[in-house]
Order: C-alpha cells, then structure tokens, then sequence
C-alpha cells in the first residue's frame, strides 16, 4: 500500500520533470497558511522548492529522503533526468554533459591546424568583445613545450587550466628523465586529464576542444583531443563555430606533399572562407613549427606579409 505523502507527491510530479501543485486555494496548516500555488519549477531546483512549498512537516522528510528521489525517476521518463548528472548514461547510451561541452567548443571561434610535409601550422580567430580590449593581453596559441604548442575553441578559462596542466607535466616528464616530452606522450596525458573530468564527482567536462601541434623524432605531429578525453592525429583539422565550411575547404586545398609556407596560406585562406569583416594580423594568431623543432607564433607584421601573399 503506497502511503498518503507518497500519493500526495506523486500527483505533483509530471512525466517532463517538473513539478506542479493542482491546489487552486492556500491550505492553512500548524505552520500558517500556504503560499501561492506551486508553478512549474526545474527538477533541479527540486530542493528549495520543496522547502518554500510544503510545510508539513513528514511530508518534507519524506519529500527530502534518498528514497524520495528513486521514486522520483520511476515518473519522470526519456533523457531529461540525466542533464545535469555527470557520470550517469541516459537510456540512449549518452552523457548529457559532454554533449554540452561539445556545444560549448561549436559556439568557440573558429580554429584549424594543417600538418605539412616539414611542419605544422594552427591558426585561429581572434575576435575581441570590445575596441577597448588591448589584443596582445589576448593569446589563443600558446607555447607548451619549446617544440609543442596548442590552439583551441571553446572556453578560455578551462583552456588556461589545460595549458597548466600540460606545462606541469611536461616539466615533470624532462626532470625525469632528462629530455623533451614527446608530443604524442604529452598528448596522452592531456587526453587522460579530460577524460577523468568525465566521471568523476563535484567536476564538469571541460568546454573545450583543443589542437597540439608538435615536432620531435617521429616528425611533424597534429593531434585533436575533445573535451571526452578521446584524441586523434591528424592530417588537418578544423573546430569551433565554423568547423562545417572550413573542414570542406582543407579537404580541397590539402595535399601530403604541402610545404609548411603553403600550409600557412591555406590556415589564412581557411579562416577567410568565414571570417566576418576585414582580416588582418591583429584579428588572427597562427602558431608555426619546422624542422627546426621551435614553436613560435607569428607576429601581426608576419601574418599580414602573408595575408598580401595570398590576396
């Protein structure tokens, strides 16, 4: 027999996770009276609305236990229950939460990276939120290794923590053992990072995508890793907002044999194909490594002797 407070709760939960109090009138009790009737409010918020609306006393016990909450998912049904649980598959076999990192690195502006026959390039947009912002306080490429450097979409404030991490480890790695980290090891290790913020409690995913771009003994190297931890190499890649179009032009300008300066001109042409307003060298950073194995970004003089090149 299911008790009264589980019958009066039950009748307050819909099948889209909400809840709704169908009382039309206050209800006076030892307490005072009831508010006004219980809109429809977030599953989330399931807590402090029960605080604010019930005041019956084992009813909010009840309403609050652990038990409550596994009677809960018995009423709300499909995917909308697993949004905000981070470690937790929905019946489709998804987690929400990365889905929504994903989301986050689509609305990044846009950046690519191109491996050459004897380098590598990545290039991104550099759209400031004001005139008044000074652009050189803002640097999307940055250096992890001498010879490693990365580029990403997404959030800049994760990205930031991404770098340290890469930084800390790639130091550890040379104390250790005396020599450069190489690019897939450190590549590794950044994966692994993202991936344990998949699963692990009080964290979110990180929202961002990222591209590392490196040159050591096995040569050039361009990797992308995703904020599930999952990481690929590639021959050329694109992220952000504009991946669609910029993808489909590298698939039509890229060849195995590109020398980096053509793969230069190509990062410039793709960032051309959705780039509103005029681009120049201060609204774009490209990051460059050779055979030399010295990472080093572009400067605006550079990058807009190489904008005339390609106009």
């Amino acid at each position: 027999m299911i008790s009264p407070p589980l019958l009066q709760l039950s009748e307050l939960v819909t099948n889209n996770g909400y809840l709704q109090d169908n009382s039309s009138k206050p209800s006076p009790s030892k307490h005072g009276t009831q508010g006004p009737d219980l809109k429809l409010a977030p599953y989330s918020s399931l807590s402090l609305n029960l605080y604010t609306h019930f005041r019956n006393q084992e009813l909010l016990h009840f309403a609050t236990s652990l038990f409550f909450s596994q009677v809960l998912e018995r009423f709300i049904m499909g995917d909308s229950q697993y949004s905000f649980s981070l470690t937790t598959f929905s019946p489709s076999g998804k987690l929400v939460q990365i889905e929504h990192a994903l989301t986050a690195v689509g609305s990044g502006q846009t950046s690519l990276g191109i491996k050459a026959a004897n380098g590598v390039v990545i290039a991104t947009e550099k759209k400031l939120p004001s005139i008044l912002v000074d652009e050189t306080s803002v640097q999307k490429i940055q250096l992890l290794t001498p010879n490693i450097g990365v580029v990403y979409s997404g959030m800049g404030p994760d990205f930031r923590v991404l770098v340290r991490k890469s930084r800390k480890q790639a130091e550890q790695y040379h104390r250790l053992y005396k020599e450069p980290i190489p690019v897939t090891q450190l590549v590794r290790e950044v994966a692994a990072v993202m991936q344990e913020f998949t699963q692990s409690g009080g964290v979110r995913p990180f929202g961002v995508s990222l591209l590392v771009a490196g040159f050591d003994d096995n040569g050039p190297q361009l990797y992308q890793v995703d904020p599930s931890g999952s990481y690929f190499s590639w021959k050329a890649s694109a992220m952000g907002k504009n991946v669609s179009n910029a993808k489909t032009f590298l698939e039509k300008r890229y060849t195995d044999d590109m020398e980096l300066d053509d793969a230069v001109h190509t990062a410039i042409l793709t960032l051309k194909e959705g780039f509103e307003g005029q681009i120049s060298g201060k609204n774009i950073e490209i990051g460059i490594i050779g055979s030399d194995k010295k990472f080093r970004v572009l400067t605006p003089a550079e990058i807009d002797d190489y904008l005339g090149e390609v106009e």
